[in-house]
Protein backbone atom coordinates (compact mmCIF):
# COMPACT_ATOMS: atom_id res chain seq x y z
CA UNK A 1 0.00 0.00 0.00
CA UNK A 2 1.09 3.44 -0.83
CA UNK A 3 2.11 4.97 2.47
CA UNK A 4 0.48 8.47 3.33
CA UNK A 5 3.15 9.46 6.21
CA UNK A 6 3.91 13.35 3.55
CA UNK A 7 -0.22 13.51 3.20
CA UNK A 8 0.12 16.13 5.55
CA UNK A 9 3.21 18.02 5.14
CA UNK A 10 3.64 19.61 8.79
CA UNK A 11 5.50 16.25 9.91
CA UNK A 12 8.76 14.51 9.43
CA UNK A 13 11.09 12.40 11.50
CA UNK A 14 14.00 11.54 13.06
CA UNK A 15 18.32 11.47 13.25
CA UNK A 16 19.92 8.26 11.75
CA UNK A 17 21.45 7.86 15.41
CA UNK A 18 18.07 6.98 16.77
CA UNK A 19 18.27 3.32 16.02
CA UNK A 20 21.31 3.25 18.52
CA UNK A 21 19.31 1.50 21.37
CA UNK A 22 21.16 1.87 24.09
CA UNK A 23 22.57 -1.92 25.59
CA UNK A 24 20.87 -3.72 28.35
CA UNK A 25 21.91 -2.82 32.05
CA UNK A 26 22.59 -6.24 32.72
CA UNK A 27 26.13 -6.25 33.20
CA UNK A 28 27.09 -3.00 32.51
CA UNK A 29 29.32 -1.24 34.90
CA UNK A 30 28.32 1.62 37.06
CA UNK A 31 30.20 3.95 35.07
CA UNK A 32 28.34 2.73 31.86
CA UNK A 33 24.86 3.31 33.64
CA UNK A 34 25.93 7.07 34.18
CA UNK A 35 26.45 7.81 30.10
CA UNK A 36 23.99 9.40 28.63
CA UNK A 37 21.03 7.02 27.03
CA UNK A 38 21.38 7.55 23.04
CA UNK A 39 18.46 6.62 21.93
CA UNK A 40 16.92 9.15 24.16
CA UNK A 41 19.43 11.56 22.95
CA UNK A 42 18.69 10.88 19.52
CA UNK A 43 14.80 11.52 20.67
CA UNK A 44 15.33 14.83 22.45
CA UNK A 45 17.09 16.27 18.84
CA UNK A 46 13.62 16.23 17.21
CA UNK A 47 12.86 19.91 19.52
CA UNK A 48 15.58 21.13 17.06
CA UNK A 49 13.66 20.39 13.81
CA UNK A 50 12.39 23.36 12.90
CA UNK A 51 10.78 22.82 9.40
CA UNK A 52 8.61 21.02 7.82
CA UNK A 53 10.84 19.99 5.05
CA UNK A 54 13.43 18.60 7.26
CA UNK A 55 10.27 17.08 9.99
CA UNK A 56 9.27 15.08 7.18
CA UNK A 57 12.62 13.46 5.96
CA UNK A 58 13.15 12.38 9.65
CA UNK A 59 9.74 10.79 9.63
CA UNK A 60 10.76 8.85 6.12
CA UNK A 61 13.72 7.56 7.50
CA UNK A 62 12.29 6.64 11.20
CA UNK A 63 9.19 4.48 9.61
CA UNK A 64 11.53 2.11 7.66
CA UNK A 65 12.46 0.60 10.53
CA UNK A 66 9.14 -0.47 12.21
CA UNK A 67 10.35 -2.38 14.94
CA UNK A 68 12.88 0.17 15.60
CA UNK A 69 10.29 2.88 15.55
CA UNK A 70 8.11 1.48 17.88
CA UNK A 71 11.40 1.37 20.48
CA UNK A 72 11.55 4.79 19.87
CA UNK A 73 7.96 5.72 20.23
CA UNK A 74 7.70 3.87 23.76
CA UNK A 75 10.82 5.83 25.14
CA UNK A 76 9.18 8.92 24.23
CA UNK A 77 6.53 7.71 26.23
CA UNK A 78 8.28 6.75 29.31
CA UNK A 79 10.25 9.92 28.93
CA UNK A 80 6.43 11.97 29.31
CA UNK A 81 5.35 9.83 32.10
CA UNK A 82 8.67 10.59 33.62
CA UNK A 83 8.30 14.39 33.49
CA UNK A 84 5.59 14.64 36.24
CA UNK A 85 5.49 18.37 35.79
CA UNK A 86 6.58 21.06 33.12
CA UNK A 87 8.33 21.49 31.01
CA UNK A 88 7.96 18.32 29.37
CA UNK A 89 10.57 16.56 27.31
CA UNK A 90 9.88 17.66 23.36
CA UNK A 91 8.66 20.79 22.59
CA UNK A 92 6.38 21.69 19.81
CA UNK A 93 8.95 20.36 17.26
CA UNK A 94 9.38 17.12 18.64
CA UNK A 95 5.63 16.21 19.43
CA UNK A 96 4.51 16.90 16.09
CA UNK A 97 7.07 14.66 14.93
CA UNK A 98 6.37 12.12 17.43
CA UNK A 99 2.59 12.01 17.22
CA UNK A 100 2.52 11.53 13.50
CA UNK A 101 5.41 8.60 14.00
CA UNK A 102 2.95 6.87 16.72
CA UNK A 103 -0.04 7.02 13.96
CA UNK A 104 1.60 5.80 11.01
CA UNK A 105 2.81 2.70 12.73
CA UNK A 106 -0.92 2.28 14.82
CA UNK A 107 0.91 3.04 18.43
CA UNK A 108 -2.53 5.04 18.88
CA UNK A 109 -2.66 4.84 22.22
CA UNK A 110 0.49 7.24 21.99
CA UNK A 111 -0.38 8.89 18.79
CA UNK A 112 -3.03 10.29 20.95
CA UNK A 113 -1.19 11.25 23.77
CA UNK A 114 1.52 13.05 21.48
CA UNK A 115 -1.35 14.46 19.60
CA UNK A 116 -3.11 15.84 22.73
CA UNK A 117 0.23 17.27 23.79
CA UNK A 118 0.40 18.95 20.40
CA UNK A 119 -2.57 20.72 20.90
CA UNK A 120 -1.57 21.90 24.50
CA UNK A 121 1.64 23.41 23.43
CA UNK A 122 0.15 24.93 20.07
CA UNK A 123 -2.44 26.74 22.60
CA UNK A 124 0.20 28.00 24.50
CA UNK A 125 1.94 29.52 21.47
CA UNK A 126 -1.00 31.10 20.41
CA UNK A 127 -0.61 29.86 17.13
CA UNK A 128 -4.00 29.00 15.17
CA UNK A 129 -2.07 26.61 12.19
CA UNK A 130 -0.64 24.93 14.72
CA UNK A 131 -3.92 24.69 16.66
CA UNK A 132 -5.62 23.27 13.55
CA UNK A 133 -2.98 20.68 12.87
CA UNK A 134 -3.54 19.11 16.61
CA UNK A 135 -6.99 18.82 16.45
CA UNK A 136 -6.96 17.43 12.74
CA UNK A 137 -4.54 14.69 13.89
CA UNK A 138 -6.98 13.45 16.56
CA UNK A 139 -9.55 13.73 14.37
CA UNK A 140 -7.88 11.28 12.02
CA UNK A 141 -6.83 9.04 14.55
CA UNK A 142 -10.08 8.86 16.48
CA UNK A 143 -11.42 8.22 12.63
CA UNK A 144 -9.59 5.47 11.40
CA UNK A 145 -10.38 3.78 14.82
CA UNK A 146 -13.90 4.25 13.80
CA UNK A 147 -14.56 6.10 17.44
CA UNK A 148 -16.92 8.40 16.20
CA UNK A 149 -17.76 9.85 19.41
CA UNK A 150 -14.60 10.78 19.85
CA UNK A 151 -14.56 12.55 16.52
CA UNK A 152 -17.55 14.10 17.38
CA UNK A 153 -16.15 15.55 20.82
CA UNK A 154 -12.82 16.83 19.26
CA UNK A 155 -14.88 18.48 16.12
CA UNK A 156 -17.27 20.08 18.40
CA UNK A 157 -14.51 21.67 20.49
CA UNK A 158 -12.93 22.94 17.89
CA UNK A 159 -16.07 24.67 16.26
CA UNK A 160 -16.39 26.02 19.45
CA UNK A 161 -12.85 27.86 19.86
CA UNK A 162 -12.06 31.35 19.81
CA UNK A 163 -8.16 30.67 17.94
CA UNK A 164 -7.89 33.10 15.05
CA UNK A 165 -8.62 34.18 11.39
CA UNK A 166 -6.97 30.40 10.27
CA UNK A 167 -9.16 28.51 12.86
CA UNK A 168 -12.54 30.64 11.70
CA UNK A 169 -11.96 29.80 8.12
CA UNK A 170 -11.24 26.18 8.80
CA UNK A 171 -14.31 25.89 10.64
CA UNK A 172 -16.86 24.36 7.82
CA UNK A 173 -14.80 21.76 6.99
CA UNK A 174 -14.49 20.99 10.66
CA UNK A 175 -18.40 20.82 10.57
CA UNK A 176 -18.08 18.63 7.59
CA UNK A 177 -16.25 16.06 9.84
CA UNK A 178 -18.63 16.49 12.53
CA UNK A 179 -21.52 15.71 9.95
CA UNK A 180 -19.63 12.68 8.57
CA UNK A 181 -18.88 11.03 12.49
CA UNK A 182 -22.75 11.61 12.94
CA UNK A 183 -23.84 10.16 9.96
CA UNK A 184 -20.94 6.76 10.73
CA UNK A 185 -22.97 6.94 14.30
CA UNK A 186 -25.92 5.89 12.18
CA UNK A 187 -27.45 9.91 13.01
CA UNK A 188 -28.29 9.86 9.12
CA UNK A 189 -31.77 12.15 9.84
CA UNK A 190 -29.48 14.87 12.33
CA UNK A 191 -26.11 14.67 9.63
CA UNK A 192 -28.55 15.90 6.85
CA UNK A 193 -29.94 18.72 8.64
CA UNK A 194 -26.94 20.00 9.91
CA UNK A 195 -25.47 19.92 6.29
CA UNK A 196 -28.80 21.73 4.91
CA UNK A 197 -27.91 24.00 7.60
CA UNK A 198 -24.04 24.10 6.71
CA UNK A 199 -25.19 24.94 2.89
CA UNK A 200 -27.28 27.64 4.00
CA UNK A 201 -24.54 28.63 5.63
CA UNK A 202 -21.94 28.43 2.63
CA UNK A 203 -24.42 29.89 -0.23
CA UNK A 204 -25.20 26.31 -1.20
CA UNK A 205 -21.70 25.70 -2.59
CA UNK A 206 -21.57 22.72 -4.61
CA UNK A 207 -18.01 21.58 -2.40
CA UNK A 208 -20.80 21.04 0.46
CA UNK A 209 -23.42 19.38 -1.66
CA UNK A 210 -21.02 16.32 -2.09
CA UNK A 211 -21.76 16.30 1.96
CA UNK A 212 -25.14 15.45 1.33
CA UNK A 213 -24.58 13.29 -0.91
CA UNK A 214 -22.32 11.31 1.03
CA UNK A 215 -24.43 11.23 3.94
CA UNK A 216 -27.40 10.34 1.80
CA UNK A 217 -24.96 7.33 0.84
CA UNK A 218 -24.21 6.71 4.07
CA UNK A 219 -27.79 6.28 5.23
CA UNK A 220 -28.34 3.93 2.25
CA UNK A 221 -30.37 6.51 -0.03
CA UNK A 222 -28.91 5.63 -2.62
CA UNK A 223 -31.23 7.16 -5.90
CA UNK A 224 -31.11 10.59 -3.64
CA UNK A 225 -27.51 10.22 -2.97
CA UNK A 226 -27.15 9.70 -7.34
CA UNK A 227 -29.58 12.53 -7.79
CA UNK A 228 -27.51 14.84 -5.53
CA UNK A 229 -23.65 14.07 -7.26
CA UNK A 230 -25.49 14.26 -10.31
CA UNK A 231 -26.56 18.09 -9.44
CA UNK A 232 -23.11 18.30 -7.92
CA UNK A 233 -21.72 17.76 -11.69
CA UNK A 234 -23.72 20.28 -13.51
CA UNK A 235 -22.45 22.69 -10.61
CA UNK A 236 -19.38 22.24 -11.14
CA UNK A 237 -19.43 22.37 -14.92
CA UNK A 238 -20.71 25.96 -14.62
CA UNK A 239 -18.67 26.97 -12.18
CA UNK A 240 -16.50 30.13 -13.36
CA UNK A 241 -13.91 30.41 -10.57
CA UNK A 242 -12.53 27.04 -11.73
CA UNK A 243 -9.73 26.98 -14.35
CA UNK A 244 -10.05 23.78 -16.82
CA UNK A 245 -7.51 21.45 -15.28
CA UNK A 246 -9.01 21.83 -11.66
CA UNK A 247 -12.59 21.32 -13.26
CA UNK A 248 -11.59 18.69 -15.32
CA UNK A 249 -9.76 16.73 -11.93
CA UNK A 250 -13.77 18.00 -9.58
CA UNK A 251 -15.81 16.33 -12.27
CA UNK A 252 -13.82 13.20 -12.69
CA UNK A 253 -13.96 12.66 -8.88
CA UNK A 254 -17.25 13.38 -9.00
CA UNK A 255 -17.88 10.65 -12.08
CA UNK A 256 -15.66 7.74 -10.10
CA UNK A 257 -18.55 8.50 -6.94
CA UNK A 258 -21.43 8.10 -9.25
CA UNK A 259 -19.69 5.11 -10.92
CA UNK A 260 -19.66 3.16 -7.53
CA UNK A 261 -23.19 4.43 -6.53
CA UNK A 262 -25.13 3.17 -9.74
CA UNK A 263 -22.94 -0.22 -8.86
CA UNK A 264 -24.42 -0.43 -5.82
CA UNK A 265 -28.09 0.15 -7.03
CA UNK A 266 -27.02 -2.77 -9.59
CA UNK A 267 -27.27 -0.24 -12.45
CA UNK A 268 -23.97 -1.74 -14.22
CA UNK A 269 -24.46 -0.24 -17.49
CA UNK A 270 -24.08 3.60 -15.98
CA UNK A 271 -21.56 2.42 -13.28
CA UNK A 272 -19.24 1.54 -16.46
CA UNK A 273 -20.11 4.19 -18.17
CA UNK A 274 -18.65 6.80 -16.01
CA UNK A 275 -15.73 4.54 -15.49
CA UNK A 276 -15.24 4.81 -19.67
CA UNK A 277 -15.57 8.24 -19.63
CA UNK A 278 -12.39 8.20 -16.64
CA UNK A 279 -10.20 5.74 -18.39
CA UNK A 280 -10.81 7.82 -21.55
CA UNK A 281 -10.00 11.18 -19.58
CA UNK A 282 -6.94 9.66 -17.72
CA UNK A 283 -5.72 6.21 -19.87
CA UNK A 284 -2.85 5.85 -17.06
CA UNK A 285 -4.75 5.59 -14.27
CA UNK A 286 -4.96 1.94 -12.79
CA UNK A 287 -7.52 2.85 -10.28
CA UNK A 288 -10.19 3.24 -13.10
CA UNK A 289 -9.02 0.21 -14.91
CA UNK A 290 -9.52 -2.24 -12.19
CA UNK A 291 -12.55 -1.30 -11.13
CA UNK A 292 -14.08 -1.80 -14.60
CA UNK A 293 -12.39 -4.79 -14.77
CA UNK A 294 -13.59 -6.10 -11.74
CA UNK A 295 -17.02 -4.74 -11.94
CA UNK A 296 -17.52 -6.13 -15.51
CA UNK A 297 -16.19 -9.49 -14.37
CA UNK A 298 -18.15 -9.49 -10.97
CA UNK A 299 -20.93 -9.27 -13.09
CA UNK A 300 -19.78 -11.92 -16.12
CA UNK A 301 -19.35 -9.00 -18.56
CA UNK A 302 -16.48 -8.84 -21.32
CA UNK A 303 -14.14 -11.41 -19.41
CA UNK A 304 -11.69 -11.03 -21.84
CA UNK A 305 -11.52 -7.17 -22.02
CA UNK A 306 -11.50 -6.77 -18.12
CA UNK A 307 -9.00 -9.53 -17.56
CA UNK A 308 -6.89 -6.84 -20.34
CA UNK A 309 -7.53 -3.73 -18.17
CA UNK A 310 -6.71 -5.20 -15.06
CA UNK A 311 -3.72 -6.43 -16.18
CA UNK A 312 -2.75 -3.19 -17.15
CA UNK A 313 -3.87 -1.86 -14.02
CA UNK A 314 -1.82 -3.80 -12.13
CA UNK A 315 1.07 -3.18 -14.78
CA UNK A 316 0.63 0.63 -14.18
CA UNK A 317 0.44 0.35 -10.69
CA UNK A 318 4.06 -1.52 -10.31
CA UNK A 319 5.59 0.90 -12.65
CA UNK A 320 4.37 3.75 -9.73
CA UNK A 321 5.31 1.66 -6.82
CA UNK A 322 8.69 1.47 -8.33
CA UNK A 323 9.27 5.19 -8.82
CA UNK A 324 7.74 5.82 -5.37
CA UNK A 325 10.50 3.14 -3.81
CA UNK A 326 13.29 5.17 -6.33
CA UNK A 327 12.12 8.45 -4.59
CA UNK A 328 12.37 6.93 -1.04
CA UNK A 329 8.69 6.71 -0.22
CA UNK A 330 8.03 3.17 -0.10
CA UNK A 331 9.64 1.06 1.90
CA UNK A 332 9.43 -1.88 -0.66
CA UNK A 333 7.79 -2.60 -3.87
CA UNK A 334 5.26 -5.21 -4.49
CA UNK A 335 1.74 -6.11 -6.51
CA UNK A 336 -1.18 -4.20 -5.24
CA UNK A 337 -3.45 -6.44 -3.30
CA UNK A 338 -6.71 -5.35 -4.46
CA UNK A 339 -5.43 -5.79 -8.09
CA UNK A 340 -4.27 -9.08 -7.56
CA UNK A 341 -7.90 -10.31 -6.59
CA UNK A 342 -9.40 -8.92 -9.16
CA UNK A 343 -6.71 -10.59 -11.54
CA UNK A 344 -8.05 -14.33 -10.14
CA UNK A 345 -11.25 -13.21 -9.85
CA UNK A 346 -11.58 -12.76 -13.65
CA UNK A 347 -9.92 -15.78 -14.47
CA UNK A 348 -11.65 -17.40 -12.15
CA UNK A 349 -14.47 -16.39 -14.23
CA UNK A 350 -12.98 -17.54 -17.08
CA UNK A 351 -12.73 -21.20 -15.24
CA UNK A 352 -8.71 -20.78 -15.38
CA UNK A 353 -8.79 -22.00 -11.73
CA UNK A 354 -5.27 -22.84 -11.50
CA UNK A 355 -4.21 -19.70 -13.05
CA UNK A 356 -6.43 -17.92 -11.00
CA UNK A 357 -5.21 -19.28 -7.67
CA UNK A 358 -1.91 -17.74 -7.31
CA UNK A 359 -2.96 -14.27 -7.49
CA UNK A 360 -5.32 -15.12 -5.35
CA UNK A 361 -3.21 -16.62 -2.80
CA UNK A 362 -0.97 -13.94 -3.26
CA UNK A 363 -3.45 -11.36 -2.58
CA UNK A 364 -4.69 -12.98 0.61
CA UNK A 365 -1.17 -13.39 1.81
CA UNK A 366 -0.36 -9.52 1.62
CA UNK A 367 0.02 -8.88 5.61
CA UNK A 368 -1.29 -5.39 5.01
CA UNK A 369 -3.98 -4.82 2.37
CA UNK A 370 -4.43 -8.87 2.28
CA UNK A 371 -7.19 -8.78 4.95
CA UNK A 372 -10.41 -8.82 3.33
CA UNK A 373 -13.28 -10.52 3.60
CA UNK A 374 -14.21 -10.54 -0.11
CA UNK A 375 -10.31 -11.49 -1.08
CA UNK A 376 -10.64 -14.79 1.17
CA UNK A 377 -13.99 -15.51 -0.28
CA UNK A 378 -12.54 -15.85 -3.64
CA UNK A 379 -9.81 -17.67 -2.61
CA UNK A 380 -12.07 -20.23 -0.94
CA UNK A 381 -14.06 -19.93 -4.17
CA UNK A 382 -11.08 -21.12 -6.22
CA UNK A 383 -10.08 -23.96 -4.05
CA UNK A 384 -13.52 -25.68 -3.69
CA UNK A 385 -13.57 -25.21 -8.11
CA UNK A 386 -10.20 -27.16 -7.41
CA UNK A 387 -11.71 -30.02 -5.47
CA UNK A 388 -9.57 -29.08 -2.49
CA UNK A 389 -12.32 -28.49 0.32
CA UNK A 390 -10.17 -28.20 3.11
CA UNK A 391 -8.39 -25.63 1.89
CA UNK A 392 -11.31 -23.93 1.15
CA UNK A 393 -13.20 -24.35 4.47
CA UNK A 394 -10.00 -22.82 5.78
CA UNK A 395 -10.25 -19.73 3.87
CA UNK A 396 -13.71 -19.11 4.40
CA UNK A 397 -13.12 -19.71 8.56
CA UNK A 398 -10.06 -16.85 8.28
CA UNK A 399 -12.47 -14.55 6.03
CA UNK A 400 -14.97 -14.63 8.84
CA UNK A 401 -12.54 -13.36 10.96
CA UNK A 402 -12.08 -10.37 8.71
CA UNK A 403 -13.48 -6.70 9.96
CA UNK A 404 -16.29 -5.63 7.70
CA UNK A 405 -14.90 -2.57 5.52
CA UNK A 406 -18.40 -1.83 3.65
CA UNK A 407 -21.66 -2.45 4.13
CA UNK A 408 -22.35 -5.02 1.46
CA UNK A 409 -19.66 -7.30 3.44
CA UNK A 410 -22.84 -7.49 5.70
CA UNK A 411 -24.17 -9.64 2.44
CA UNK A 412 -21.09 -11.14 1.71
CA UNK A 413 -20.63 -12.80 5.41
CA UNK A 414 -24.45 -14.31 5.53
CA UNK A 415 -23.12 -15.55 2.28
CA UNK A 416 -19.19 -17.13 2.89
CA UNK A 417 -21.68 -18.50 6.61
CA UNK A 418 -23.21 -20.57 4.08
CA UNK A 419 -20.58 -21.74 2.13
CA UNK A 420 -18.76 -22.72 5.07
CA UNK A 421 -21.28 -24.64 6.47
CA UNK A 422 -22.10 -26.34 3.43
CA UNK A 423 -18.62 -27.25 3.03
CA UNK A 424 -18.38 -28.47 6.36
CA UNK A 425 -21.49 -30.62 5.62
CA UNK A 426 -20.19 -32.29 2.40
CA UNK A 427 -16.90 -32.62 4.03
CA UNK A 428 -17.74 -34.74 7.09
CA UNK A 429 -20.06 -37.14 4.39
CA UNK A 430 -16.95 -37.85 2.28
Amino acid sequence: MVTTYWRMPRIGLLMAGLFLLASSNTGRSEDDKKKPDPLRESLLKLNGATTEEIQTAKLRELVKDKVAAKKAIAEAVKMMKEAKEDPKPFNYNGTVILARAAHIIREHAAAERFYEHQVELATKLKSGPKILAGYEGLIDLNWERKQYDQVVEVCEKLVDLKAGEEVERAKPFIIERLIQAKAKQGKIDEALKDTKGLLELTGDAWYFLQLKGWVQREGGKIDAAIETYTEVLEKIEKEKNLKDDAKARLKDRVRYTLSGLYVENKDIENGAKHLLTLIKNNPDSATYKNDLGFIWCDHDIKLEEAEKLIKEALEIDLKERKKLFEEGKLTEVKENAAYLDSLGWVLFKQKKYKEALEPLKKAALDEEDGGHLEIWDHLADCHMALGDKKAAIAAWEKALKMEDLSKRDGERRRKVSEKLKKARTDASKD
